[in-house]
This record gives structure tokens, sequence and C-alpha cells, in this order.
């Protein structure tokens, strides 16, 4: 079968073969159909072949001949008769299997008992020669996918390979073979199942990697195996078909990796010639699983095949020893020849003589090429800690300098004294970084540098003053070490750019280093102190706040370091003071947390924040001018209140009451609704303290001042919140206090009351006199003649001239002062306008029952009310 051609092979009643082929192009149809009469004695056919360009056909008889047909293409095509061409079999056996050769020059022929060749390029060629003695059953002869090889001739002991010269190879594999098929670069065979009697299985074999692919037992039985593109379809007896696919290369690496097949692994990606990377992944896996199993020299190796495509600083963490890492080294020039450290305890010490003088005849100007980083990390893994120092200071690796210094030799007044050598850049990077460590150890020293570096004032110190404060203080490993690293900070100090060595810079957020001094509270107040001043221009003391000269700096702090410069003084104020041991510094420091907090409009601090500082240390003094400053009066009221009811001491609870008190009295006109709050609460106390009856007192009289106060200022809404006469009495009586005891205030509001009624019916009085007056006016319009004395027009103010319009409002108007046909008073056209509006829509809204049931739904009791004051009911 080619790609568009479909050959099928069969026999007549006569035992002729009869050959009926299809074009697959468009619409299947039979494109040849003949019937072959190759001589009078026909024999079943028992095999054929067809050469892949369809040039020649061969169908081999079950009486050993074999019958060739050339031009099968050209028949096909011109729809001629074949003519047949027998080839000189020396055999009386079935042919059993036909091949042609890749070279379609050639025929393969085999029989049960041996395979021969023929030459069938030239017509005159009609001999097959044998090719070896061993021959195999139907259908066990297929093209070999083994490059040098032509056929694989499959038997119950082995597999065969041949060419054109006789046997190249045998593969030992035993068992009964029913059929064998190629596939891509696969052999297919099905046998008998040695599991089961009734069953069949399946085997893919791969034989230019030697590998077994698939394998699998079907007890269906199996009929044949065809393949279609990329996919075979094996045909069982009970109807099903089963389809088989290639997995992915990923996915068959995968495979072969979780079950340790790393070399067959290598062979797949080398066959198919994949990319680089993969085969170098592939050696470093491998690698990977042989260190896994201690296999150090052989894992060294694989790691030599993959430089350049991963990365050596991680295979040379993984070197088991000096020797082999000095192995691997000088095959990988990117990699760093000094990091190749033993994790053992026992290295030779030629190696470590090796490393050292690798180390000390190195050049620090030299192009670096290797990982740094990696080559300082596995020397101080192996415990080659001065190497690592060492190597660090040659090229000026400062991180990991100071992480030896710190982690390792616990060297804090070195590595501060190191990291004071560099410049502000770099000081500002490792001091975010270490901070914390140095401050805990060396605390004066490092809070001194941290203030010059936040105030801007911070310069590297020279190697002579480094070398004099080493003589003075440091102890003698530090100045030991500096001298075996040989450090020289000039070379970096040559790197550096104008402006920092100029020494100016931007000096850094100090709130990244507030959390550094959380175990040094006391350290930290030192620190913001000194910012303040040098950055912001104020300084704190007890009683008051100073303010300094200007700060000269480029760029002076923004509001918000401030603010939070500000605002953290403040919370280790209060948390210093609170744990500390000393009266008067306690003192000292509460009294600068209040004068900030007074002083709020000349600094830049948050008072919601301090608020909630002051809360959570219980700072009652700050929280208490805070809600002050803020007109949170009710607050203050309130936490008197609670003060009082938690106090089990005669004398404090005393004292809170008065604070009660006093409060009231200053804020009570700003918090009218706190007059009730207040009242409840001494009208509570009175029966265990006769003495609060005269502040009760007090208190009725303070609220009728403030009453008449807001009222005249024309706070009415603020005075509604004042408790009234009733509300007095009800909370009074509800205490079991005799009314008595404030009957003078009582009398008072009687009297004020009655005044006030007498007041109202006065004014009721005169109203109804008035009303009466109007109400005779207007009955005199409709019965009585009105007199008109006005001279002057009301609306232009001219004499008036005759004709002249008066109004019973008793407005006159010049006849060329008003409109044709004016009918009403201008003067009073609007007011009454607006009365007629209004009796129009009361008049409407009688009929409108539904506004009302919904007002009663919503609002019952203030609709109801409002039509009780408007005599609507």
């Amino acid at each position: 079968m080619s790609s568009s051609m479909l050959v099928a092979l069969a026999e007549n009643s006569s035992n002729y073969p009869v050959i009926k082929c299809w074009n697959l192009i468009d619409q299947p149809k039979l494109a040849y159909h003949k019937v072959i009469e190759h001589n009078s004695d026909p024999h079943p056919v028992s095999s054929f072949a067809i050469s892949v360009d369809l040039s020649f056909l061969a169908i081999g008889l079950a009486n050993g001949s074999v019958i060739l047909f050339r031009r099968f293409k050209q028949a096909i095509q011109q729809l001629e008769q074949l003519k047949p061409y027998n080839l000189i079999v020396d055999v009386n056996e079935p042919i059993t299997g036909l091949l042609f050769g890749s070279s379609e020059d050639v025929l393969f022929i085999s029989t049960p008992s041996c395979v021969l060749v023929s030459n069938i390029k030239t017509r005159s060629s009609r001999t097959a020669a044998p090719l070896d003695d061993l021959g195999c059953s139907l259908n066990c002869l297929q093209p070999s996918p083994v490059a040098s090889a032509s056929l694989v001739l499959a038997r119950e002991e082995a597999l065969y390979l041949y060419g054109i010269e006789g046997r190249r190879a045998t593969y030992a594999f035993e068992g009964e073979k029913l059929f064998l098929r190629s596939f891509q670069n696969y052999l297919v065979l099905c046998m008998n199942s040695k599991a089961s009697a009734d069953a069949n299985s399946i085997t893919i074999i791969d034989l230019n990697l030697k590998f077994v692919a698939y394998k699998k037992d079907l007890h269906q039985g199996i009929i044949d195996v065809v393949k279609c593109d990329k996919t075979l379809f094996i045909i069982c007896n009970d109807g099903k078909t089963y389809s088989l696919s290639e997995i992915s290369i990923d996915a068959k690496l995968n495979s072969l990796y979780a079950k340790g097949y790393y070399l067959l692994a290598l062979d797949i990606v080398t066959e198919k010639k994949l990319a680089k990377d993969i085969i170098m992944d592939v050696h470093r896996l491998y690698g990977d699983h042989l260190y896994d199993k201690s296999d150090f020299h052989s894992a060294t190796l694989e790691y030599s095949q993959a430089i350049g495509f991963v990365e050596s600083s991680s295979i040379i963490r993984k070197a088991s020893s000096i020797a082999l890492a000095f192995w691997y080294m000088p095959k990988n020039l990117l990699v760093i020849r000094k990091a190749t450290i033993s994790r053992t305890s026992e290295i030779p010490s030629r190696d470590v003589d090796c490393l050292n003088d690798f180390i000390n005849q190195s050049d620090s100007n030299d192009e670096v090429k290797f990982d740094l980083q990696t080559a300082v990390r596995v020397l101080r893994q192996a415990g080659y800690v001065q190497h690592a120092l060492q190597l660090s200071a040659k090229y000026h690796r400062h991180e990991d300098f100071l992480k030896i210094q710190i982690e390792d030799n616990n060297n804090w007044a070195f590595a501060l004294s190191y990291l004071e050598e560099l410049p502000s850049k770099d000081a500002e990077k490792y001091l975010h970084h270490y901070g914390r460590l140095l401050l805990e150890n060396m605390c004066e020293e490092t809070t001194c540098v941290l203030i010059d570096l936040c105030c801007g004032t911070y310069k590297p110190k020279s190697i002579d003053q480094k070398l004099i404060k080493r003589k003075s203080g440091l102890n003698s490993i530090a100045t030991n070490t500096i001298n075996y690293i040989g450090y020289n900070p000039s070379n970096h100090g040559s790197q550096l750019s104008s402006e920092e060595d100029e020494n100016v810079y931007v000096p850094p957020s100090p709130r990244k280093y507030f959390s550094h001094f959380v175990k040094v509270p006391k350290q930290l107040i030192k620190f913001i102190e000194a910012i303040l001043k040098s950055r912001v221009g104020i300084e704190i003391d007890t009683t008051s706040i100073k303010t300094c000269d200007q700060p000269t700096l480029s760029k002076p702090i923004n509001h918000n370091d401030a603010s939070s410069l500000m605002t953290t003084l403040l919370e280790v104020y209060l948390k210093v003071a609170k744990n500390a041991e000393n009266g008067k510094m306690r003192e000292d420091l509460r009294s600068k947390s209040l004068t900030m907090i007074e002083n709020h409009d000349k600094i830049p601090i948050d008072l919601n924040h301090a608020l909630m500082t002051c809360t959570l240390e219980d700072y009652d003094e700050g929280k208490l001018k805070i809600w002050c400053i803020l007109g949170l009066y009710e607050e203050v009221i309130y936490h008197y209140i609670e003060l009082c009811k938690y106090s089990d001491v005669k004398g404090i609870g005393e004292e809170m009451i008065e604070q009660v008190i006093t409060s009231i009295h200053l804020y009570g006109r700003f918090v009218p609704h706190m007059y009730v709050v207040v009242l409840k609460f001494l009208v509570d106390r009175i029966e265990s303290d006769s003495k609060r009856l005269s502040d009760i007192q007090n208190l009725l009289n303070e609220i009728d001042d403030v009453k008449v106060e807001l009222n005249k200022n024309g706070h009415v809404d603020e005075s509604i919140k004042l408790p009234e006469y009733s509300e007095v009495i009800e909370i009074i009586s509800k205490a079991g206090v005799q009314i008595g005891a404030i009957k003078e205030w009582i009398i008072r509001k009687v009297s004020d009351d009655e005044e006030k009624s007498r007041l109202d019916e006065l004014l009721f009085l005169t109203y109804r006199e008035e009303s009466k007056k109007k109400e005779n006016k207007l009955n005199g319009l409709s019965d009585k003649a009105q007199s008109f004395q006005n001279t002057r027009c009301a609306s232009t103010g001219e004499r008036l001239e005759l004709p002249a319009i008066h109004f019973a409002c008793g407005h006159s108007y010049n006849a060329t002062s008003l409109a044709d046909n004016e009918s009403e008073c201008p003067l009073c056209a609007r007011s009454h306008g607006v009365i007629r509006e209004l009796r129009k829509n009361q008049k409407e809204l009688i009929e409108r029952h539904d506004i009302f049931l919904n007002g009663v739904k919503t609002e019952g009791f203030d609709l109801i009310s409002i039509n009780f004051a408007n005599k609507l009911f």
C-alpha cells in the first residue's frame, strides 16, 4: 500500500491470483482488476510483496515458486495485463515471506528452512541464491529498522538481521512468534503469552537502542496489527480494536528518570538529535543521580559533559573532594577555581596549599570569570572561614565580608569598623541588613554611625584613623585579620563617584532603621532626637519645644518622615517611661510627651496616632489633653466617670468626682447633652455621700445659666439637649431622693414658669385685641366709605395726579405707574399670592387621604402631633 494506492491480492476458484487496485485520492475507486494466469498448474498464494515505488510485484506460492512482475505501476495506469517472470528458486516448500531491499535491486525470499536473495535489476537475473540456512514462519519477515541491515527474521529462539551479503546480527528473544510487523524505528512482535495459554502478547522493541518499549498481554487473542500514520491498531478476535501511540519525548524521559534509566535516556536524545541543552540536561540529571548514590567520580564525569549548559557553581558545591573539584575546574574556564571545597572534614594538606597559592597569586584587578558569591559560600560551608574572608576582601565583597565577621566570627567591633570605611550608599544598605545585630552588641557605637548616616554627616573613615582606633581599642584578633586579608579601602575609594568623594549624599529615611532598636529603645530615643535636631530643627525639652536653626541639608526631611519621627518618639517615650525604674527618668519622659502634645501646632505630629499610643500605654494625662484639643469633651467626662466607678479607695474616688464636676463646668456648654449624664451620676451617689446634694443644686443652676446663654446666642438646637424641668424631677425621683432636696431650684423654676405664663397670657391678649381690630377694619371696608389722603405715588414717590388709583390696602398710585387692567396692589401682590397658594394646597390636601395614610405609616407620631398643633383635628 502506497500513500495513494491500495493493492489487494486474492485467489479465484481456480487458485489463480486476483489483483485489485484502488485509487485512494479523492473518492476511492477501483483502478485495476486482473486475474493472473501464470501457468497451467496453479498453487495457493502464500505471500506477496510490492516495491515502494510500485515498480515490482512479487508473489510467493505454496509450492516454492516465486513470480515477479515488472512495470507494475505502468500496467495499472495503462490497464495492461501483467507479464509474469518466474524466479528459479531451488526449494520445495512454501514461500513464507517476500521483501524488496531498500535499494529495490534485490528481493529477499524466506521459507521455513532458508533465506534466499535474488538480484532483480536485470531481466536476465532469475536465480535466487541462498543467504542462510535458517528460515521463518509466515508473516515473520520485515524490513530492518537498523540501518546496517536490510531485513529482520523472527524465529522462536531469536531475531536475525540480514544484509545482502549474509547475517549481520542476532538478538536472543525466545518465544513462539505469531507474526512480525515494523513500525517507524520499532519492531512489533505478536507471541503466545507465557502467563496464559489462551492469551497473546504484544511486544514493541527498539533494536537500535536495544530495549523493550512496550509489552502487554491480551486475553482476547490477536488477529493482526496494522499501522496508520503514527498510530498502531491491534485487532482482536472479539471484535475490539486497541490503538497505541508513542508518548512525547518529555514524558518518555520522565518515565526513564523515574526508573533510573539515565543511560537509555541519553541514548534516546542522542539518536533523535534533540537540542544540545536537552542532552546536557540529561547529563546533569545523571550526574545528580550518581551523586546521590555517592559515586562522586562518575558524577564528576557526567557534570563535565554539561559544562557551558548548567550552572557550574551548583556543580562545584557538590564536589566530594578537593581532588575531584580540581579535576573538574580545568575543563570549565568559567568556574571559580577557588570554590572547590570539600564537604568532608578530612582534606589533604596539599589541596589546601593549592587553594592558598591560587588565592595569594590572583590579582583583584583581574577580570573575574567565576561566581564569587558561590565561591565564598562554599568556603564558609567547608569551614574555610579565613579563606572566604580573604577572598571577600580582595574582591570587595562587602556583604560576604560582613556576613563572615558577624555570623561566623562574631567580631562585631571589626565588622562595624569595616562598615564605617564604606561609602554612604553601601553603609546604608548593610546597616539596614545588619543594624539589629550590631545594635545588640555594639549599641552606642552603632547608634552614632546611624545618626551620622541619617543626619547627612557621615564620612567614610580613612585607613589611618582606623589603625589608630584599633591600636587603642580593638583586640589583637582584628589586627591580625586585617593584616592577613590585606584589605586596602583606597582601591575601592578610587571607584567612587565625584559626589561621594565630596561626601555629599541624600540621607536615607530614618524610618527604615526603627525596627533595629526593638531591644534598645533608649538608643532609639537618642537616634530620633538627634535627627529631629539636625534635620527638622526641633529640640524637645521637658517644658517646651525649642526651635533650632533651620537645617542646611540639600534635601531636608520630608513631612511623612518628620511625622513618623514625632509619632515614634512619643511612643518610645511612653514605653520607656512605663518600664523605667528611675522615677525621675519616668517623669522627664512623660513631661516630654506632654510637651509634644501641647505643642502639636508647632510640630508635625499625628494626634490620632498619638491618642492611640497614649491609650495603649495607659497615659491618661496625655489622652485627656488630646481629647480636649480634638474637642472630644464628652470623652473627658466619661473618662472620669469610669474612674469613679472602678475606684475602691475613698480618697481617689472623691478626687475623681471633683474631676467630673470640674470637667462639666469647663466643657458642659460645648456638650450640653452631658449635663443629663453627670446629673444621673451625682444622683446615684447622693445616698452614700450627702455632699453631692450641693453639687446637684449647683449643677441645676448651671444648667439654667447655660440654657439662657445658648438661647441668647441663637443656639436653640443645643439648648434643646439640656434637661427640662420634668426630666430633672424624673431623674431625682427614680433615685429615691426627696424632692425637698432641690426645693429652692423647684420654687425658682415654678416662679419662672409662672412669670413666663403671665407674659404669654399678656401676649395672647395683645394678639387677640389686635386680631379684633383687624376684623373690625375688614368689616368696615364692606359697609363704610374709606377716605384716601395719600399725596405720593407708592411706586415712584412722585406726587399723585389725576387720574389716581387707590387700593383698599391704603396704597395709591398714578395711573401711569400701573399696567393696564391692574387689579391688585403691586406691593401687596406677592404676600397675597403666598397666602392664596397655601390655601390652595390646604384645600387639595383635604381630599388626599393617601398622603396622610402614607405619612402615618412612616412617621405616625410626628405627623399626628403636627396636625394637632395646626388644629386640623
